[in-house]
């Protein structure tokens, strides 16, 4: 009988590289752009991975991570299924030791966007900030032609690119080539998730949402100052363009069909309806509709009127009934002599 290959037990008993890539951990990391939906987006992710999910929310938005720190993270804290934060870039440790690296974010058109930031910061009673007593056009004259803003802040090339360069785009190329990392267009929400669920049912199980976060519009912008925004931003626009031509690869990625894609966001959109009716309970036309955080409040039940009894000769006229000993007004006897 022939020895057995020298290393033959050793290669049964170790995992191909194949395998052991996944056994590893997964860990989502939101790369939360600043008003790009990413309120509504951590919504889902603490839904869909509960306690595995870290909001970290960064106080110092200007200081972001390094591939390094990131790694670090991850490798420190195995519990950790899913992290949101504003200090992530799409510079992230793909190749991880320990955990297999996803990356999710999303932008938005440049100019809505800049006019989001600046309603969001105008009502934002908790930070003093300029736009509380600025119009929009002097603000926008502040932070785009004076420049009085950190460039990540109107960029979100710069951001993702991890603070690099207004229009290096290689480091949001390299990410998208790991076949990880996933960068949607705002606008186009509802296509993304249905994508997500598609591509990982088992991680986004219900993506369905209810928006958070709306920042509230209390002036018009005019068209004079929409045209001053696109000037300063233009270059942030191949960023949003990508973004959408790869969601659209990602759909025919997820979906064999037209109609299939199409079914799957009309379901979706009714999840959608059924869960913002659980917050917002439609009315009746006609009716106002109650402010947001009210309870409703119903009337007393009515007094149940007792039955009375009837001539089955005639059925229409009420019978005067006689008193008995049982409705007798009881009154005490009495005493005994």
């Amino acid at each position: 009988m022939s020895s057995p290959a020298p290393n033959a037990s050793v290669a049964q008993a170790s995992p191909s590289s194949r395998e052991s890539l996944e056994l590893l951990r997964h860990v989502w990391l939101h790369v939360h752009v600043p008003k790009a939906g990413g309120s509504t987006l951590r919504q889902l992710m603490n839904r869909n991975f509960g306690t595995g999910f870290y909001n970290s929310n960064s106080l110092l938005e200007t200081k972001q991570y390094t591939r390094d720190d990131v790694s670090e993270i991850v490798r420190c804290h195995p519990w950790v299924q899913c992290l949101s934060d504003h200090k992530l870039s799409f510079d992230l440790p793909f190749e991880h030791e320990y955990a297999r690296v996803f990356a999710l974010t999303y932008v938005r058109d440049p100019v809505e966007r800049f006019i989001s930031r600046y309603f969001f910061h105008r009502h934002f009673e908790e930070v003093n900030c300029i736009a509380q007593r600025l119009s929009f056009r002097e603000f926008a004259n502040a932070e785009l032609v004076k420049q009085e803003v950190h460039p990540q802040t109107n960029s979100q090339i710069y951001f993702l690119n991890g603070g690099r360069s207004f229009d290096d785009m290689k480091v949001i190329d390299d990410a998208l080539a790991t076949g990880r990392a996933f960068l949607f267009p705002i606008e186009r929400f509802d296509e993304s998730c249905i994508c997500l669920e598609q591509l990982f049912p088992t991680v986004f199980s219900d993506l369905s949402y209810v928006r958070a976060n709306v920042s509230k519009k209390d002036a018009e912008i005019s068209k004079q100052d929409r045209e001053l925004v696109d000037r300063y931003l233009k270059i942030d626009y191949p960023v949003f363009e990508k973004a959408d031509r790869f969601l659209d690869e990602t759909l025919d990625r997820a979906f064999s069909s037209d109609d299939l894609r199409d079914s799957a966001l009309s379901a979706f959109k009714e999840r959608c309806a059924r869960r913002y009716h659980n917050f917002y309970p439609p009315v009746a036309p006609g009716e106002p509709v109650p402010p947001v955080g009210t309870i409703p409040t119903f009337p007393p039940p009515a007094t149940p009127t007792p039955p009375s009894s009837h001539d089955p000769n005639f059925p229409d006229q009420r019978v005067e009934t006689k008193p008995t000993a049982e409705t007798l007004e009881s009154r005490p006897t009495d005493p005994p002599m």
